[in-house]
């Protein structure tokens, strides 16, 4: 066990820009049905160095968080490395996480071993509010049910 636990669920996004509140919307539903079981879950809106501070210590961190793309409310898992040539992860005025992690490591912080993300696609053009698009609406299910399965064991 590392310093500060074995897992880390962590969603990213902000709870006042409609679907980009999903990350944080789906880790406190994992959160109500599996608050006992040794993992532990956070939310926030943050990124870049700052996610440092919050992944310190754990042998595992879980990522849930929404991209924009072409096909909303399609997900799917991502490895670190998946990241390597993106500019971000969740704010365009942050370094992105890959760099982050690597910047952590040469630092001599304690850095997860295994890094997984939670991604499902939203429509880019988003707007201030707390409702989800009907695209995310409708997949918000199968998506919880899938990081569950691969997670926390069903």
């Amino acid at each position: 066990m590392s310093s500060r636990g074995d897992k880390l669920i962590f969603g990213l996004g902000n709870p006042i820009l409609s679907d980009d509140s999903l990350g944080i919307r789906v880790v406190e539903r994992l959160m109500a049905e599996h608050r006992d079981n040794g993992v532990v879950f956070e939310t926030g809106s943050i990124g870049g160095f700052r996610i440092l501070d919050v992944i310190n210590g754990f042998k595992e961190v879980v990522f849930v968080d929404s991209t924009p793309g072409e096909n909303p409310g399609s997900f799917k898992k991502l490895g670190l490395e998946d990241l390597s040539h993106s500019w971000h992860l969740t704010s365009p005025h942050t370094i992105n996480l890959y760099t982050a992690i690597h910047l952590g490591n040469r630092l001599g912080m304690e850095m997860p071993e295994d890094i997984r993300i939670y991604v499902m696609e939203v429509n880019p053009n988003q707007e201030f509010g707390e409702e989800l698009s009907d695209e995310v609406k409708k997949n918000i299910d199968s998506f919880v049910e899938f990081i569950k399965k691969e997670e926390l064991g069903g």
